[in-house]
């Protein structure tokens, strides 16, 4: 795909997501007013400003109060809200269904109580999380989850391994969960594979560019750009960092989404079970996928070398 086409696609979706997040932003000053004690987020292709024809709302609710069934309620007012405003919801019964308290994302970082569900918030929160309603409540709890995992007798030299980890963690988790979640039955193995291989690829591979930037500073310097990278979305922080290192994989991107703006592409691939598995469809996603997957790898080679700590950290 050429850089006219690439572009073309990308500015696109990013024109599309931004007015689906001004209108989030609007229904929920009507919905909700001068309100302090929610924080609403968006996750999804919404929020790294990749929305597509067939991009849903993954909105999330953080409850700074402990009255459970009242933000259930407030939810529920919001949603209704959205769908009249013509947004496309989630299915129900998704991950981020039901407010989470804010301090679950803070306090239960590893450990018996730290759930797939608490972990899949946490890492999308802050890898691609973009505030809707209370930015500055919102902005403060990246900082203090930034704090958690960068201690201040982290040294110059070291990574933020607690963070890498973290996000390898969620990496590997994802993975597996496809296995679980399609196996068998007539859920579309097709399209979340595709996703699985590209664009959830991406997203933490920006994380680790992250945490790679953040090293030879002491700890306030390392949290303080950290801060700054996740304020980014996916695709600017690794144009903002890799420069043009990153246009062949940033172009296979481009071509992923392309392809998943075609409704007609898009369709093949959402069939069930493993029948979209056995389409052409597919076997194009395959091919791009390998072509990005070792785009990426490359460039951790050249751009960090290959005995350098983030790659040795991310091989063991």
């Amino acid at each position: 795909m050429d850089n006219f086409v690439t572009s073309n696609i990308f500015d696109r979706c990013l024109s599309d997501a931004e007015n689906t997040i001004e209108i989030m932003r609007e229904t929920a000053i009507e919905v909700f007013g001068t309100r302090n004690d929610i924080i609403i987020g968006v996750n999804g292709s919404v929020a790294r400003r990749e929305y597509t024809s067939g991009s849903d709302v993954d909105h999330f609710f953080l409850s700074v109060s402990k009255d459970e069934v009242e933000i259930s309620v407030c939810e529920d007012s919001f949603r209704k809200a959205l769908e009249g405003r013509g947004l496309k919801m989630p299915s129900a019964g998704g991950v981020f269904e039901g407010a989470l308290q804010r301090e679950m994302l803070l306090t239960h970082i590893g450990g018996d109580d730290d759930t797939n569900q608490t972990l899949t918030r946490r890492m999308l929160f802050l890898l691609e999380g973009e505030w809707i309603f209370n930015q500055t409540s919102f902005e403060e709890l990246r900082e203090l989850l930034i704090q958690k995992y960068v201690s201040n007798d982290l040294e110059e030299d070291k990574l933020a391994l607690y963070l890498l980890n973290d996000i390898i963690r969620y990496w590997r988790t994802i993975c597996i969960d496809f296995e679980c979640k399609t196996a068998g039955g007539n859920k579309p193995r097709a399209i979340r594979l595709a996703k699985l291989r590209i664009s959830r690829m991406l997203l933490c591979f920006a994380g680790f560019v992250a945490v790679a930037e953040a090293i030879n500073m002491n700890a306030p310097q390392k949290r303080a750009h950290l801060v700054k990278l996740f304020a980014m979305q996916g695709i600017d922080r690794l144009d903002c960092t890799l420069g043009g290192e990153f246009q062949k994989a940033k172009e296979c991107y481009g071509t992923f989404l392309s392809k998943l703006d075609d409704q007609d592409f898009r369709s093949k691939l959402e069939r069930p079970g493993d029948e979209g598995i056995n389409t052409t469809e597919f076997k194009f996603m395959v091919e791009l996928a390998r072509e990005f997957k070792a785009e990426l790898v490359g460039i951790l080679l050249k751009h960090y070398g290959p005995d350098s700590a983030i790659v040795k950290s991310l091989l063991l």
